[in-house]
C-alpha cells in the first residue's frame, strides 16, 4: 500500500512538473515584477530586453483596442497580462512568434505582443481570445469552444487585408470543412492562412454582435456550444 501511495505521489509530481513546463511562459507572466521586467501600467509590461522608450504609444493602442471590442460587442471584462517584446527573438523566448501569441491559465491569460503585432488589429484579436475564455470559463472553454470558432471570432476585430471578408474568396465547401478543425493541432496545420479565412467566414452567420457576450455566458451557465451557436444551422 505504501509503495502504491509513493507511486501515485511520484506520478502526480511528474504530471505537475510537465504541466508547468508546458505552460512555463504563462506561469512566467505571473512573476513579471520579480523578473525585473518594466511595468508600463497595471497588467502591461515590457520584456526585460526592452525599455519603455521603445514602446511609446502602447498604452494608447491598448485603449483603442478595448474601444474596438466595446463598439463591436460590449466593454471587455477580461484583464489579460500584456507583454510587449522588442524583437522576434525576445518574442520567441516568451513562446510567441513575431506577431503575437496568447498563453492560457485557469485564472486568466497572458498575451505576448511581438514587434509585428504592435497595432490595434492584433491586440484586439488577441484580447478577444482572452475575453471569450473569461466569459465561458477556462474549463468550459477547453471542453466546448472549437479552435475554428475562437479564431474566426477573433478575426471579426482584425482588419488586416487577408482577413477582411471582401478579400476572401473561398468555396462554401472550404468554409464548411473548417468546422471540423476542432483542435489546435488540426487548425494550425496545412494551409493555415486559408483556415483563418474560412473560420472568419464561418462565424459570420453565427455571431450576433448585440448578444455575443451574453451567448458566451450561456455556455458558462451550462449550455453547450452547439446549442448556443449552431442550433439555427
Amino acid at each position: 500500500m505504501k509503495k502504491l501511495t509513493i507511486g501515485i505521489l511520484i506520478s502526480l509530481s511528474l504530471l505537475l512538473t510537465a504541466s508547468i513546463f508546458i505552460k512555463r511562459h504563462a506561469f512566467a507572466c505571473e512573476f513579471l515584477p520579480v523578473f525585473g521586467d518594466t511595468k508600463l501600467k497595471d497588467q502591461v509590461f515590457v520584456a526585460s530586453d526592452g525599455s519603455p522608450g521603445q514602446f511609446e504609444g502602447v498604452v494608447e493602442l491598448l485603449s483603442s483596442a478595448a474601444n474596438c471590442i466595446g463598439e463591436m460587442y460590449g466593454r471587455p471584462e477580461s484583464k489579460p497580462i500584456f507583454v510587449f517584446t522588442v524583437d522576434a527573438e525576445a518574442a520567441r523566448r516568451w513562446g510567441a512568434n513575431e506577431t503575437a501569441s496568447m498563453h492560457r491559465l485557469p485564472w486568466g491569460a497572458c498575451i505576448i505582443i511581438g514587434p509585428q503585432g504592435r497595432n490595434i488589429d492584433v491586440i484586439a484579436h488577441e484580447w478577444l481570445h482572452a475575453e471569450i475564455q473569461h466569459r465561458v470559463g477556462f474549463w468550459n472553454f477547453l471542453k466546448e469552444i472549437p479552435v475554428w470558432f475562437d479564431e474566426g471570432a477573433a478575426l471579426t476585430l482584425d482588419y488586416r487585408e487577408p482577413f477582411i471578408p471582401p478579400n476572401i474568396d473561398l468555396p462554401g465547401r472550404k468554409i464548411n470543412e473548417v468546422k471540423h478543425l476542432i483542435s489546435g493541432r488540426d487548425f494550425f496545420s496545412g494551409d493555415i492562412r486559408e483556415n483563418y479565412q474560412a473560420a472568419r467566414m464561418a462565424v459570420i452567420p453565427l455571431i450576433n454582435n448585440k448578444s455575443f457576450f451574453q451567448d458566451l455566458e450561456r455556455i458558462a451557465d451550462g449550455e453547450s456550444f452547439d446549442a448556443v451557436f449552431l442550433k439555427a444551422e
